[in-house]
């Protein structure tokens, strides 16, 4: 049974990798359904370096939009720089990428430093090491613009940001990254009660993520210690088909995905998003769709520098003896620390996600018709079984799970498509002891979440 496992596992792995390599410009995306959340620090972490900067606490309501689940990637990163090389649009200065003529780098190449997995050898790029479905690291703001640009065009939508002024016209339809505003409320996968510090709760958890010494087998040899994206998704892997320095021949994961199936929002690398960062903007910041400021605070080298989120492999805080990499959901970090800080490997454990409207991709408006629930549960109170009802307006993919207070998985009611109209389903919690629970229930263009209490 178990050398079964083994195979199919490597013969999944070896789909997985085959399939990317032919589609890699095929965005696996999420929908995060529009709402309103209170953004910013719930549990009063103080960080000397830049104190204050997640409080106060306030309301941000997001319309929906798209979002990669995983970062970019080495191989996806690659396909823009040969495609954009092909007509001239870049070129090749002392080792680092720019748009043709211009002075802002796109990212470094192995050749400046073997930190980085493309390399150039005058006439191409090429991934020179293990890393090809690893996070795009080496990579700048521009850089992650830029390609947002290149893949907008590839798959026919329209481009987003201007490359004069590189402001983002959020009209578009195209790819772009995403907003503070949007990653954290993605970040968050729809827990707001309660809100959590973890994209999976509050439980620090080194097989979730990609930490500093989580004992993953990436952690060896030579830096940068990425895993592949979506590494930590609850499966067991195989260094025969992974390919990973570490001595181990199997590892096993945790998932560490979240409610939007959104991986490495914890860790693996830091993320760009589209705002600049400035210490005091939370007290500012609009009720709809922030964008953030219009230039950020002045860094020690008299620079405003771009945000970034999500945590990292490389540092971070040490709480109750783990260090989790920065990974809080609310944490902000502005890039200047994670490059000209630090000189001697800049920019080695930052990289991005792609996202993109719903409303201009589709021509649908992001005010919906929510499922009307008519009795949500029933009983609720329930000593023994709920029932939970809702109508759906149209047909629609439809997921019903259920969760406890510290957000592990129970049951999964339904997880596919459902027609127009009323539908019910039970719950069985007969040997389910007492307590708090949740039910997410998840449409095409809308997320609930409601509590059940469960008494015996």
């Amino acid at each position: 049974m178990v050398n079964l496992k083994l195979r199919i596992t490597a013969v999944a792995c070896l789909l997985v990798v085959f399939s990317t390599q032919l589609n890699a410009q095929t965005i696996n995306e999420a929908l995060i359904p529009g709402g309103a959340f209170e953004m910013g620090d719930h549990y009063g972490f103080v960080d000397s370096a830049h104190p204050s900067d997640e409080i106060p606490l306030h309301a941000v309501k997001i319309d929906s939009f798209y979002i990669a689940k995983t970062i970019a990637t080495n191989q996806q990163y690659l396909q823009f720089l040969d495609s954009a090389l092909s007509k001239s649009l870049i070129e090749v200065r002392s080792n680092i990428v720019y748009l043709t003529g211009d002075t802002n780098i796109l990212c470094y190449t192995n050749q400046y430093s073997s930190y980085y997995s493309i390399g150039y050898d005058g006439h191409s790029f090429s991934i020179v090491d293990f890393r090809a479905q690893h996070p795009m690291v080496g990579v700048m703001w521009f850089g992650a613009a830029a390609y947002c640009n290149w893949l907008s065009n590839k798959n026919g939508l329209q481009q987003c940001f201007n490359e004069t002024t590189w402001i983002c016209d959020f009209t578009k339809n195209g790819y772009r990254l995403p907003t503070e505003a949007e990653w954290e409320y993605a970040g968050r996968g729809g827990d707001t009660t309660p809100y959590y510090i973890y994209p999976w709760g509050n439980t620090l958890d080194t097989t979730k993520a990609n930490w500093p010494n989580s004992g993953d087998p990436y952690e060896t040899g030579a830096y940068p210690y990425t895993t592949p994206v979506g590494f930590y998704d609850g499966t067991l892997k195989l260094k025969a088909v992974c390919g990973w320095p570490g001595s181990a021949t199997i590892y096993m994961t945790s998932n560490g995905a979240n409610n939007y199936g959104l991986y490495d929002m914890a860790g693996n690398v830091w993320q760009f998003v589209y705002d600049w960062y400035s210490r005091n903007y939370y007290s500012s910041s609009p009720y709809n769709s922030p964008q953030g400021p219009t230039t950020g605070d002045l860094m020690p080298d008299g620079k405003p520098y771009r945000g970034m989120r999500g945590g990292n492999w490389y540092n971070g805080d040490m709480i109750s003896g783990v260090n989790d990499g920065h990974s809080r959901v609310s944490n902000r970090d502005p890039s200047y620390f994670r490059g000209p800080l630090d000189p001697n490997h800049p920019w080695y454990h930052v990289g991005f996600r792609v996202a993109r409207n719903f409303s201009h991709s589709t021509g649908v408006a992001t005010t919906y018709a929510k499922p009307n629930l008519y009795c949500c549960t029933y009983p609720n109170p329930s000593s023994e079984s709920t029932m939970i009802q809702f109508s759906l307006p149209e047909e629609s993919y439809v997921s019903v799970k259920i969760f406890n207070y510290l957000g592990q998985l129970q049951a999964t009611l339904t997880d596919g498509r459902l027609a127009a109209g009323q539908h019910e389903f039970k719950w069985n919690a007969l040997n389910q002891p007492a307590g708090l629970y949740f039910y997410i229930l998840q449409t095409d263009n809308q997320f609930i979440k409601n509590k059940i209490i469960l008494i015996k």
